[in-house]
């Protein structure tokens, strides 16, 4: 199954690792090492259009991706039930 994560993109329900709510991570040191590693590789997708609500961690063939999602996190997890 998969999960619309907003400007027409999806994601394989098997490869998220975990779906976090921005506001309450963007201070916190993991997220702005792991944030500034995914840049750096060319694999962190902004869809947010500068309103991130939600950032989705995947992990597909060994690779981590990260996404910034104007959908909140909570309606992002509702989207998975």
């Amino acid at each position: 199954m998969y999960l619309h994560v907003g400007d027409e993109r999806l994601i394989h329900n098997k490869d998220i690792i975990g779906i976090f709510n921005i506001q309450y991570i963007r201070n916190t040191r993991e997220y702005k090492s792991m944030y500034k590693d995914l840049e750096e590789k060319g694999n962190l997708i902004d869809l947010s259009e500068g309103e991130g609500k939600s950032f989705i961690l995947i992990e597909k063939n060994n690779e981590k991706k990260g996404y910034i999602a104007k959908i909140g996190a909570n309606t992002i997890l509702k989207r998975l039930i």
